[in-house]
């Protein structure tokens, strides 16, 4: 098996450190503390609490939904409850019974997917009071249960977008009754968690535990990368390692997909090999690098490309940097750059502005002129 997985979560030697974050995770969960989770999207954070649940198995139920492709109270309310059911039907015994009482409380229908087998619940049109009482007894229900219950929303900024302006408030008021539900929150977009979180006039306020998850440590992920190729045969050093972390700003993501890549090609030990791989995964990925071309206007693209060619930008209305990029004048920039951070094009992170995809920076830097 490659050991540089992409995506999901294959198990804790597959994993590399974050021992830290995982123990201050697991002791909020044992002191009855809700957190809030944030990092930049695909850092890690939906693998570190899979990792998480791997260390509370036989002291709690631990339940995941991902809540970005809600749109509103109502997909909200169906995802929760399929997480819940299928969590239910791997993990307790007497499972139909549950199954039934579960659907016969909520309203909802129950059926199978014809291609996984995993169990479907079904809702009718209705508003947002049918809607917040079904979800009200999911929750009713997790808590009547024996076990303690980790119930983690992923993307939960989500629930900003939701037509229903008080998502928050209804949330809360149902959460607040729980003795034996933990919540944990995840986010990708720092802005709108903190305004769910930190803001005193919002429901949730002060209402968890702040957590970033940042980059992995750069001497802990480059012995991680020496290691399992050593374990394939193949032979990295340091230099070459942290050349990939480098290259990748020790991103989660990229880094395990450019050593995936190198591993699945047995790498040959000299450095060009991991400059032409890269190369490769850009030239793959240009078709949907200049789309992004075509959905933004020129001053969008324009500032996009600058930023990329810093690799990370400070002060984006300073007078060297707009005549260094021929960018314009600062207000042309300033709208240019709220939309692009809107669109998560470009991100502010560690007090500076970056391109949010470390390739599509990489690119534009090797590429765009």
């Amino acid at each position: 098996m490659n050991p540089f997985i992409i995506s999901g979560f294959s198990g804790g030697e597959y994993f590399c450190n974050r021992k830290e974050e995982l123990k201050a995770l697991k002791n909020a969960f044992d002191n009855g503390r809700n957190v809030t989770l944030f990092s930049l999207r695909r850092m890690g954070k939906s693998a570190l609490v899979k990792f998480l649940f791997e260390k509370l198995e036989q002291k709690a139920d631990c339940i995941y939904v991902d809540i970005l492709p809600a749109m509103n109270f109502s997909e909200l309310t169906g995802v929760t409850v399929n997480a819940v059911t299928e969590y239910l039907g791997t993990s307790v015994k007497d499972y139909f019974s549950k199954i039934a009482a579960l659907v016969k409380s909520i309203g909802a229908t129950l059926s199978f997917d014809e291609l996984s087998g995993k169990p479907k619940i079904h809702f009718g049109i209705g508003g947002i009071k049918e809607q917040s009482k079904s979800f009200e007894e999911i929750i009713t229900f997790l808590e009547s249960k024996k076990n303690r219950t980790l119930l983690v929303f992923d993307e939960f900024q989500q629930i900003r977008n939701f037509p229903e302006t008080n998502t928050e408030a209804v949330m809360r008021t149902i959460f607040q009754k729980c003795k034996k539900i933990t919540f944990m929150y995840l986010g990708s977009n720092r802005g709108m968690m903190e305004s769910i979180f930190s803001d005193s006039t919002r429901p949730f306020y002060q209402s968890t535990q702040f957590m970033q998850l940042e980059e992995i440590k750069k001497e802990d992920y480059t012995a991680f990368i020496i290691e399992k190729f050593a374990a394939g045969k193949q032979k990295i050093n340091e230099t070459q390692a942290g050349l990939i972390l480098d290259l990748c700003r020790s991103h989660t993501y990229y880094v395990q997909h450019l050593c995936n890549r190198l591993y699945s090609k047995k790498f040959d030990g000299k450095e060009q090999m991991i400059h032409e791989t890269l190369d490769e995964i850009l030239k793959e990925n240009e078709p949907v690098y200049y789309n992004y071309q075509n959905l933004l206007t020129a001053a969008q693209w324009n500032l996009t490309k600058a930023i990329a060619k810093e690799r990370a930008v400070a002060e984006p209305y300073s007078d060297s940097f707009l005549k260094q990029y021929n960018l314009g004048p600062s207000g042309t920039i300033s709208r240019a750059l709220q939309s692009l951070l809107k669109k998560e094009v470009i991100t502010f992170y560690k007090n500076k502005y970056i391109v949010y995809d470390t390739f599509f920076s990489l690119w534009l830097k090797k590429v765009a002129v």
